[in-house]
């Protein structure tokens, strides 16, 4: 069993929700599987497992065809403002991005008012290269998203520097007020902003996605191989959400 690190959050807040992984499936009372289709993978229960004390969602091809997994708190909790931390180690492969992040269904509506219809707020996302090829898998991006997903969809987004966030285990954090978003790497602050801010409750998720020629590169011509042998990894230590009092 690994031993869970136990970093301090900011001044004022307690523990208010965590998962730790140290059971042998994943939690029905704290996390659902997401299923289907979304871009170019097929996302089923069978790509997440618990074990060793971590949450690992592989991505894996059979039969010419990607699978990925994502687990979400939707409809078993939500929170509005607090602070967020994960223990992550990345193993993204070209053609693919892995996310810790917050939604609502309602975000875009209405369009205009995202206080009110809530956000995605990509508290880290990681790729191995970008839309062009260039290797980036030692950083991160932070990225709010607003006005739904379509013509009137906007967006603001910050890259980090190389901070070797492809070795090992790094925490992340964000930290969430009615008055700013800020976000941190290894207990630095990395990025903050001030508007929109939402101010709806949204529940979180951990994801891998696969899309090819787009945000991330393209898919391997062989894929990512089968999922006992596929090291295209998403590996969580803990979870945890911290609130005032």
């Amino acid at each position: 069993m690994p031993i869970h690190s136990h970093s301090e959050p900011p001044d004022g807040y307690e523990l208010k929700w965590e998962d730790e992984f140290d059971g042998t499936k994943v939690d029905p009372t704290k996390w659902k599987c997401r299923s289907g289709e979304s871009h170019q993978a097929t996302n089923v229960p069978e790509a997440v497992s618990v074990h060793d004390g971590f949450l690992t969602i592989t991505t894996y091809t059979e039969g010419g065809k990607q699978f990925a997994g994502v687990v979400s708190t939707h409809g078993l909790f939500e929170a509005r403002y607090g602070y967020w931390e994960a223990r992550i180690q990345w193993g993204d492969s070209p053609g693919t991005w892995s996310a810790f992040w917050t939604y609502v269904a309602s975000m875009g509506k209405p369009v205009g008012d995202p206080a009110n219809a809530g956000m995605e707020v990509d508290f880290v996302e990681h790729r191995a290269v970008d839309n062009e090829g260039r290797k980036i898998e030692g950083a991160a991006n932070f990225t709010l998203h607003w006005d739904g997903y379509g013509e009137d969809h906007k967006y603001n987004s910050h890259e980090t520097p190389n901070l070797d966030l492809d070795k090992g285990f790094h925490l992340y954090g964000f930290e969430w007020t009615e008055n700013s978003y800020r976000f941190y790497i290894d207990d630095k602050l990395r990025w903050e902003v001030k508007e929109p801010i939402s101010q709806v409750p949204q529940f979180f998720v951990l994801s891998t996605e696969v899309e090819s020629n787009a945000w991330s590169g393209k898919i391997p011509e062989e894929g990512y191989g089968d999922r006992a042998h596929s090291v295209t990894k998403l590996i969580v230590d803990y979870v945890r959400y911290y609130a005032k009092p």
